[in-house]
């Protein structure tokens, strides 16, 4: 069962982790981040899901995926995405000085 489908069962859940592990859950957190940024960001620069999917070489169908948070990213795929939109990203990973 994918992560879609877990999210779908645990809409019907009091309790999200009933269906998802830690690292499901934390997949989904980034993913929904990385999908409003794209959405925000792409409107912001005038461009309709059609214009960045021809800036990109994908469907329009597949930047609506992307928005909606219905399919994963590769690094690559964020790198072209980053570049076609302007946007820098931050390396969760990263250690932060505290």
């Amino acid at each position: 069962m994918g992560i879609k489908e877990k999210m779908d069962m645990a809409k019907e859940s009091a309790w999200l982790s009933d269906y998802l592990s830690q690292e499901e859950i934390i997949t989904a957190k980034y993913i929904g981040q990385i999908a409003l940024i794209i959405q925000r960001q792409r409107k912001a620069n005038g461009y309709t899901q059609q214009d960045l999917a021809s800036k990109l070489g994908v469907s329009q169908v597949m930047v609506s995926r992307w928005e909606n948070g219905e399919e994963n990213f590769t690094i690559a795929t964020l790198a072209k995405i980053s570049a076609a939109l302007g946007i820098e990203w931050n390396n969760p990973l990263e250690k932060r000085a505290v």
